[in-house]
């Protein structure tokens, strides 16, 4: 697997911590390939003609997200 050294900013990598705890898992590596991962399943859903919609139940609203 290949290795990469990434340079991040303090607020990028307080984040990064922030979401290793919240998903549960034991690096910040895996955080960025589940995002990498998810961005990859937006762009392919889009260029289908797919858009990204978040809906709040409780709230009873839709946003449409802007296109990446």
């Amino acid at each position: 697997m290949p290795k990469y050294t990434i340079q991040f900013s303090k607020r990028t990598d307080t984040d990064l911590e922030r979401l290793t705890k919240a998903l549960g898992v034991n690096s910040k590596a895996e955080v960025v390939r589940r995002a990498v991962n998810l961005l990859r399943y937006v762009l392919q859903e889009q260029k289908g003609g797919g858009t990204l919609v978040v809906e709040n139940k409780r709230e009873k609203t839709r946003k449409q997200l802007i296109p990446i």
